[in-house]
């Protein structure tokens, strides 16, 4: 379960949380049965509107336990340049991630739910900070209304949170930084770089994405095969 309120004061420890910065085979969002070695990977972005228009696709397509059954679903995250906020979007995902793993795929639904608010056009001229503020503030949000729903846990304080999110997103020599000393382990970040906590977990991707030739969002592959004849503008049925 989540951290109580007193607990939500201090940062988990690394003994609390599992250690991401070790490489992994999948490192993205698993939904399904890994076990049958049926594996879909979806390579997306938050900030591409077919990324999110697949991902509601599936979505509804995982709901149905004869898939999940028998596959797994892997969702990638893909940070695009062009959209000068990707970055961030996907920190905040990290973010939670590593605070709060089971509610990762709560979150990535929030997120994509929530997509065009962080679009560029809507976003253009909010600084790196602001965008770090709104975003940890929204995933709090989330978390806190997880936790009232599933645990009966309404004493969570979203404000408390975000402090949380902030030390991971802030970088620990600017204006607001707060090094969360477990992601020395956890992800093998100093309180001395001048990137924030998160970054060794960044590189990861985009190096994982990279060595894929990913290039475009969404991108598919089927047990390691790229499908370059899925669309994002399948439905259930074409899936």
């Amino acid at each position: 379960a989540s951290p109580s309120v007193s607990e939500a004061n201090q940062p988990p420890t690394s003994s609390q949380k599992r250690i991401v910065n070790f490489p992994r085979v999948y490192p993205g969002l698993s939904i399904g049965n890994m076990s049958t070695g049926n594996v879909c990977e979806i390579f997306v972005d938050f900030a591409c509107p077919y990324s999110r228009k697949m991902f509601a696709t599936l979505s509804a397509l995982q709901l149905q336990p004869k898939y999940t059954e028998k596959m797994a679903f892997v969702y990638h995250n893909v940070i695009q340049p062009w959209h000068h906020q990707s970055l961030w979007l996907h920190e905040s995902a990290f973010a939670v991630k590593i605070l709060y793993p089971e509610y990762e795929t709560v979150f990535w639904k929030a997120l994509f739910d929530d997509a065009p608010r962080w679009y560029d056009k809507e976003v253009y001229d909010w600084t790196r900070g602001e965008f770090y503020n709104r975003i940890s503030f929204f995933a709090a949000k989330v978390i806190v209304k997880e936790e009232t729903i599933n645990n009966n846990n309404s004493n969570l304080d979203a404000n408390v949170l975000q402090k949380q999110f902030l030390q991971y997103l802030i970088p620990p020599k600017q204006p607001g930084g707060d090094f969360p000393h477990e992601a020395r382990k956890l992800l093998g970040s100093e309180p001395q770089d001048d990137e924030n906590a998160l970054f060794p977990l960044t590189k990861q991707v985009v190096k994982f994405q990279r060595k894929r030739g990913v290039h475009v969002t969404p991108t598919c592959f089927f047990n390691g095969i790229e499908q370059g004849q899925i669309s994002s503008s399948w439905n259930i049925a074409e899936w």
